[in-house]
């Protein structure tokens, strides 16, 4: 398994053929088959396998891949791949400063009226 889950190696057609190996063993792990796993699924496949693997070590693992924060894990959180969600944010964050400003927000939804934009971000704005 660390051999399929190991990055940069071979062609973009190994990679490829790594990653449905991949997503072969996590849709066999999704028991209830939501298309996340819960660390119940982690735990219980690893452990089945042959892999001796704490709760501890399963929340740690959580911890670290879960990047939504929901308590499961998306095959991409599992490849550690940035989700659609962050790839759209970078998109609209242009300067790379890790905000997206009302201007930036406009360029990237030019069909939104500024009405639209204002109540937006008076919804979704955390830091102001």
């Amino acid at each position: 398994m660390a051999k399929l889950l190991s990055k940069n190696s071979g062609g973009p057609s190994e990679n490829a053929r790594r990653r449905r190996e991949v997503r072969k063993y996590f849709d066999r792990a999704d028991k209830d088959k939501d298309g996340k796993l819960t660390k119940v699924e982690w735990y219980t496949v690893l452990n089945s396998s042959g892999v001796p693997t704490s709760r501890e070590e399963v929340e740690d693992f959580f911890d670290f891949m879960d990047r939504d924060f929901d308590g499961r894990l998306t095959f991409e959180e599992f490849m550690g791949e940035e989700s659609t969600i962050e790839k759209l944010f970078k998109n609209m964050d242009r300067n790379g400063d890790g905000f997206v400003t009302k201007q930036e927000f406009l360029t990237i939804c030019n069909n939104l009226t500024a009405e639209q934009v204002e109540a937006a971000f008076s919804q979704f704005d955390c830091s102001g």
